[in-house]
């Protein structure tokens, strides 16, 4: 039975029934057609950035009488929790879509006891690797089979440490501990955030794909997440 994990619960698990595969959008680049007079046709300008895609799930379910209505409220408590959550399909299990929004179409009451209804997700345009979300030393993580990713280190010391990936010189000014999390431009320790504390580009920090080197100061530990991810 084709099933899909949102929030680490499967449809099953609510009694949703996933009635067949998602069809899966491929992500567009963003682009911006330029008309220059003079010229045949037009010029296509683009930054190297995709557009987010809606992937659009639809559910039947089964109750009685009395618990088709409670069914219903359980997956829209499921489906409409806020933050930030994955999106995983069973035949793909390796892979998840970071999903930034849910959206939930009208509820049709086919019979007294079956339901149905469609979820759209709003997602992140790439797909990301499941096994990219644990910590890596530096020399694991040099060779990167995807696109360009958008890593975490996490950094533990005491002092000045230079992080240099691909001969781009970051530097943080570390206290027990920080992470620099390249994709959302931050460096914080714990709840604090400590981006007075570095210096350098976090985009010289991204891992390329292809082979990476990885070098830092001598006496720091740092660890890896790499975040791998295609489209």
């Amino acid at each position: 039975m084709y099933d899909i994990q949102f929030n680490g619960i499967f449809a099953k698990d609510l009694k949703l029934l996933v009635k067949e595969r998602p069809d899966i959008p491929a992500p567009k680049k963003r682009s911006e057609k330029i008309e220059i007079s003079g010229k045949d046709g037009t010029l296509i300008e683009r930054d190297g950035t995709y557009e987010d895609i809606i992937i659009n799930v639809p559910f039947n379910y089964m109750a009685t009488q009395t618990t088709w209505a409670e069914i219903y409220r359980k997956a829209k408590s499921w489906l409409l929790s806020e933050g930030n959550f994955e999106l995983i399909l069973s035949d793909d299990p390796d892979y998840f879509y970071k999903v930034k929004d849910v959206e939930i179409e009208t509820n049709e009451r086919l019979s007294m006891r079956v339901g149905s209804f469609s979820a759209n997700f709003l997602c992140d345009p790439y797909q990301y690797v499941i096994s990219g979300k644990r910590e890596y030393t530096p020399t694991e993580v040099i060779y990167n089979h995807f696109f360009k990713s958008h890593p975490t280190y996490a950094i533990r010391g005491e002092g000045i440490c230079a992080l240099n990936v691909n001969g781009n010189v970051f530097t943080v000014n570390v206290s027990e501990h920080v992470n620099i999390d390249t994709d959302r431009m931050l460096a914080y320790k714990d709840s604090e955030i400590r981006n007075t504390m570095v210096t350098g580009k976090y985009e010289d920090l991204y891992l390329l794909p292809g082979k990476n080197e990885i070098t830092y100061t001598e006496g720091f530990d740092v660890k890896v997440i790499p975040n791998w991810r295609c489209l």
